[in-house]
C-alpha cells in the first residue's frame, strides 16, 4: 500500500510540473506517433516518460547512423527515450545518437547523449553546457 501512495505522489508531482510548463502550441502525442519516431506527426508533439514530458527536435540520418536531438522535462529519462528509438529504428541503423537537453534549460544544465550500437549496446556520456560570465 505504501509503494502504491508513494507511486501516486509521484505521478501527481510529474502531472503538476508538466502542467506549469508551457505547451508552445504542441499537443500530447497520438498513439499512432509512437509506432513511427521518426515521422512527421512525431515531431509535432509531447510524449510522455517517466519524469515528465519529452519530444524530438530535430533527427537526421547519415548512411547508417541516426542522430536525433530531444528536449525533456528531465534528462533521466534518456535512456527510457533512446531505448524507444532503438525498438522503433534499430532494425535500419547500425548506431543511434540521442542527444538529450533539459526544457527551459538554463547555463550549467547538462545534456546527454545516449549512444547505442549494435555491437556495444547504450552507453551514457554528460556534457555540461557553458556557464555565461
Amino acid at each position: 500500500m505504501l509503494v502504491l501512495s508513494l507511486l501516486a505522489l509521484t505521478a501527481c508531482a510529474t502531472h503538476r510540473r508538466a502542467a506549469s510548463m508551457p505547451d508552445y502550441g504542441i499537443q500530447t502525442c497520438p498513439v499512432a506517433a509512437g509506432d513511427e519516431l521518426l515521422s512527421t506527426d512525431a515531431l509535432q508533439c509531447w510524449f510522455t516518460a517517466a519524469n515528465g514530458r519529452w519530444r524530438t527536435l530535430s533527427h537526421e540520418s547519415h548512411y547508417a547512423v541516426l542522430v536525433v536531438s530531444v528536449e525533456a522535462a528531465d534528462v533521466r529519462d534518456a535512456e527510457l527515450i533512446a531505448q524507444r528509438f532503438v525498438t522503433s529504428e534499430g532494425r535500419t541503423f547500425s548506431e543511434i545518437l540521442l542527444y538529450v537537453q533539459r526544457e527551459l534549460r538554463s547555463a550549467g544544465d547538462i545534456v546527454r547523449r545516449i549512444r547505442w550500437t549494435l555491437d556495444g549496446g547504450f552507453e551514457a556520456l554528460d556534457f555540461n553546457l557553458p556557464i555565461e560570465k
